[in-house]
């Protein structure tokens, strides 16, 4: 199968997706907005740790998400109740992100995670591949850990990309207007000639 027969076979299921999607999310000194300006303003993305995220072994890893886009505004709206809750660090899912393209991401290092128990998947993968282990426990019905939801993928130490290879992905039409407002005003207009392509996730559950 050649790469195009590979993306028509994708194109026709409602399940499965060629982009891979970042979500950014604010920290205690920029909203999650100001984290995605910094990125794009870098042109990477560095990989969480341990200390940082969930991540396992010593190699940092950055974290993207194949879930098709309508599942992904429903899952977002779901968690936060509303797209309004943007700036809280508390809130895991801001809905401003990066998407890329899934074969750009695999040339890049990037792969699908592994899922299951920690301790058991370290004691059959080599510690370089650390890095690759999502925690997956239902045996607790006190404490379920399922994150399969999100299809992980990660990419491990940085992802270093060019504007034509992504699209930008805001919650609301006003916070895309911030975003067009601060390249405006910041000399980045250039950002939003070269990208690929902006979604905004209210249009698509509304």
């Amino acid at each position: 199968m050649n790469i195009t027969q590979w993306t028509e076979r994708v194109h026709n299921r409602a399940d499965i997706v060629t982009r891979l999607t970042h979500l950014t999310r604010a920290t205690e000194s920029m909203d999650a907005l100001e984290v995605l300006v910094k990125i794009l303003e870098d042109k990477r993305l560095i990989g969480s740790t341990t200390q940082s995220g969930y991540i396992v072994g010593n190699t940092p890893a950055v974290c993207l998400q194949e879930t098709p886009l309508e599942a992904l505004a429903a899952h977002i709206r779901y968690e936060n109740e509303s797209f309004g809750q943007i700036d809280k660090c508390d809130v895991r899912y801001s809905g401003i992100g990066i998407r890329f393209n899934k074969v750009f991401v695999y040339r890049s290092g990037g792969r699908p995670v592994i899922y299951d128990k920690t301790e058991y998947l370290k004691s059959i993968l080599p510690e370089e591949q650390y890095w690759r282990i999502v925690n997956f426990d239902l045996d607790n019905n006190e404490n379920c850990i399922d994150w399969t939801h999100e299809r992980e993928w990660r990419v491990p130490n940085e992802l270093v990309f060019d504007y034509d290879k992504i699209e930008l992905i805001f919650p609301t039409d006003e916070v895309y207007r911030r975003f067009v407002s601060y390249c405006e005003e910041n000399n980045k207009i250039h950002i939003m000639k070269e990208i690929h392509g902006i979604l905004i996730l209210s249009s698509i559950v509304s």
